[in-house]
């Protein structure tokens, strides 16, 4: 098997409550596919305009710890965040603040000076990583 034409066609997101989550993920750019749309399956497939793809996963419950991945004491092995690559962290902050929607963490430089990195949650608690690549 030849692995040089390996590309991400799509990342899950397990939610609790699929119009919030849809809300939540328009603000950000995605819309809904109404051919990846499969209610029986729990799933929701939503695009960007760029081609970048999430499923929201509507079947999920609340933990009572917050994202059982990253705020549970004992540290359980799955995905912990999806990272982005945006233009300006400046310009992202600042929407941000427009849209209500709190940072984490960050922004702070990241990876020996590569990266300047902020940290949000979903309604759901789900972490989504933005990364400014700095030049080098």
């Amino acid at each position: 098997m030849n692995f040089d034409s390996l590309r991400l066609d799509h990342f899950g997101i397990r939610v609790t409550d699929l119009a919030r989550a849809e809300a939540f993920y328009a603000k950000l750019g995605f819309t809904r596919d109404p051919a990846e749309y499969a209610p029986q399956a729990h799933a929701c497939g939503l695009v960007h305009p760029t081609g970048l793809r999430i499923h929201l996963i509507f079947n999920g419950i609340r933990a009572q710890e917050g994202n059982v991945l990253l705020d549970a004491a004992v540290k359980r092995p799955g995905y912990t965040h999806a990272a982005f690559i945006v233009q300006s962290m400046n310009e992202l902050v600042e929407w941000l603040a427009r849209e209500n929607i709190p940072i984490s963490e960050g922004p702070l430089v990241m990876g020996h000076g590569r990266r300047n990195v902020c940290f949000i949650r979903d309604p759901d608690l789900n972490v989504l990583e933005f990364n400014e690549i700095l030049a080098h």
